[in-house]
């Protein structure tokens, strides 16, 4: 709590402040595939500043409950992230609404298709085994529609 009043707590309102932890997040955390699995905490990522997607979502969670904004796990779909792939981001209640934020920056969030969400990765997880798994084929069709005016 006191790092997230110390860095952020001084940047505004909560969308500034929000903004600003998905900046820092994106800034100082990077983006490693295997670093981390399904027990690691946001501490963890906030010491090693390294994590995957489901990382960088709690540690948004994290930093923004720390300031006292609600926040929760989203478990998604990314239209232009690639490799396509689902993604894990987060959201916040600001304005009476609950905003998408995306601290990997690796897709546009125009692009997110909301899956569902939760309180953290443990409520949004594609799959809970306590097996070794192996995906034999995964097929995921997803295409933007024109929007209609009018």
């Amino acid at each position: 709590m006191r790092f997230a009043q110390r860095e952020f707590g001084g940047a505004g309102d909560g969308v500034a402040r929000v903004m600003s932890i998905s900046d820092w997040i994106h800034r100082n955390v990077d983006y490693v595939s295997g670093v981390s699995n399904a027990e690691t905490t946001a501490e963890r990522t906030f010491i090693d500043r390294a994590g995957v997607c489901r990382d960088f979502a709690h540690l948004g969670i994290t930093l923004a409950r720390a300031l006292g904004i609600p926040a929760r796990a989203v478990s998604a779909y990314a239209l232009q992230l690639d490799p396509h792939d689902f993604h894990a981001v987060f959201e916040v209640h600001l304005e009476n609404s609950w905003w998408l934020i995306d601290a990997t920056q690796l897709a546009p969030i125009e692009g997110i298709i909301r899956i569902g969400s939760g309180r953290d990765a443990s409520d949004i997880a594609f799959l809970t085994s306590d097996r070794q798994c192996q995906v034999l084929r995964q097929t995921i069709e997803v295409s933007k529609t024109p929007s209609v005016t009018g």
